[in-house]
């Protein structure tokens, strides 16, 4: 069985696939915890409202299942011999669909088997729970996750446009196709399958690369085969309790880098930096380090920049706005902002759009270990922020409730040195004394090239209140005019 923080890992990336606010998976890249949470702030809201009419819904159901027994009327979702009961409703832009759980909970293990894959479609790791087409790879596809069914089980999609119940291979479906407002969405349809003898749901994620037609082929030859827990395919046990908790509201604070503030340096000046590491051994040692921006160079093409050093989440962003053509000049695009729906009664809506030329943004950088002590392997993701101005100090840029579409992902674009694989960020041991020259590079909007600041060596993590003064923040101020 899957322990809480399994569950919350799998309901999180749920959300994440649901939502769109995140097209590709965490086993793919790494990403660091700052931008994760201003993502993070955007699923919570989302949760907390959903939260207020939880309770009203259940009673509504309830009601109407006991209203259905005594006019004497059979319904779809009720009857005396069937072991699990499914009821879909839908109500503006949000779809339900409830099983009520009558047996005893099965505690067998199954592996979830795909008879037939589209043609140049492949799994993109060893779980077997998401697959994709070579040409997109880790972009689009399907991805799948398996609930092992409580006593009362809630599955809600947000951004719904319509829905179907149907029945595939005898098992009872219900497709939802999506509308979010942006017609940039990947994953656009997600079904439901209800394997009732195994107490099994199947909540399944489909890209718009995928066609209806090869959709459809997939959903009616797959299967789940009973196995040991050690070749089972990842469950996620139906927790009521725990979707309870989550959808309590959440009050977010984050408190503003202050113009004066310790944490704050510029190009040329030398960072201290300080963070616990544990060794092989499990031991911790204090790394000391100083670092340092010895210059920022502003490109309107890579094609002198060696290519075996940019990270493939920013080429294919790049890819996919058509903004790098193929002398590697990089070109503008229709940056569109839309005001956020809240995925119940409204969805997102376009409120502006505006052509915007992209740059490249080139740091030459050192690294020295100025402690006694050899470090372990460096991992370098410093996240590049846009951060406004305001009378308390520095802080995130961005309206409450607008989304702006931006092929600037915060993340590093190039690094050299870097390792391969997810391992991208590692950049190696560093000995006492010496001195690790590292290039970092970032796709910027130009219009943005005035507000861009290095949140470097971050490694802490974000709470529900972010202190952007704490000491684990190194903020460097490399905007350019």
């Amino acid at each position: 069985m899957t322990n809480q923080k399994d569950f919350k890992n799998m309901y999180d990336l749920a959300e994440k696939i649901a939502l769109e606010d995140f097209e590709k998976l965490d086993e793919q890249h790494e990403f660091s915890d700052t931008y994760k949470y201003k993502k993070k702030l955007f699923l919570e809201k989302i949760k907390a409202k959903n939260g207020q009419q939880l309770a009203k819904r259940k009673k509504n159901r309830i009601l109407i299942a006991a209203a259905c027994l005594l006019i004497g009327i059979p319904t779809t979702a009720l009857g005396a011999v069937k072991v699990y009961d499914m009821m879909v409703q839908k109500q503006n832009y949000e779809v339900n669909v409830s099983v009520t759980n009558s047996a005893k909970n099965n505690d067998k293990w199954y592996k979830l088997k795909l008879n037939y894959l589209p043609e140049n479609m492949v799994p993109i790791d060893s779980s077997g729970m998401k697959y994709s087409f070579k040409d997109n790879f880790a972009n689009g596809g399907f991805s799948f996750i398996l609930w092992r069914l409580g006593k009362n089980s809630e599955f809600q999609t947000l951004y719904s446009s319509k829905y179907e119940e149907k029945e595939i291979n005898g098992r009872k479906a219900v497709i939802v196709n999506k509308e979010t407002g942006n017609p940039n969405v990947v994953f656009n349809r997600k079904v439901y399958l209800l394997f009732e003898k195994e107490g099994i749901m199947l909540e399944s994620f489909i890209a718009n690369d995928v066609s209806e037609e090869q959709m459809m082929n997939v959903l009616e030859n797959l299967s789940i085969e009973p196995t040991s827990e050690e070749f089972a395919s990842y469950f996620a046990d139906y927790d009521e309790s725990y979707f309870e908790e989550v959808s309590k509201p959440v009050e977010s604070k984050v408190i503003p880098l202050k113009k004066d503030s310790k944490q704050l340096f510029k190009v040329g000046q030398k960072v201290p930096v300080t963070f616990n590491q544990v060794d092989s051994d499990g031991k911790s040692k204090n790394i000391k380090l100083e670092y340092m921006i010895e210059k920022v160079e502003i490109f309107d093409s890579i094609q002198d920049i060696n290519q075996e050093n940019f990270n493939e989440l920013g080429l294919n962003i790049l890819k996919q706005s058509k903004v790098l053509d193929d002398k590697k000049n990089l070109l503008s695009y229709k940056r569109n902002e839309y005001e956020v729906g809240n995925g119940k009664d409204s969805i997102d809506e376009l409120v502006k759009s505006k052509k915007v030329n992209v740059k490249f943004v080139y740091l030459t950088t050192t690294v020295k270990n100025i402690g006694k002590q050899a470090t372990e392997e460096i991992y370098m993701h410093p996240s590049l922020q846009e951060l406004k101005s305001d009378q308390k100090g520095w802080n995130y840029a961005g309206k409450v409730g607008i989304a702006e579409e931006s092929i600037m992902t915060g993340e590093v674009d190039y690094l050299e040195p870097h390792g391969t694989g997810k391992s991208f960020y590692n950049i190696g041991l560093i000995q006492p004394g010496e001195t690790r020259e590292v290039k970092l590079g970032y796709f910027v909007d130009e219009d943005k090239l005035d507000s861009i600041f290095l949140d470097a060596f971050n490694y802490s993590g974000s709470g529900e209140n972010e202190d952007l003064n704490s000491k684990n923040h190194w903020w460097i101020d490399i905007r350019q005019k």
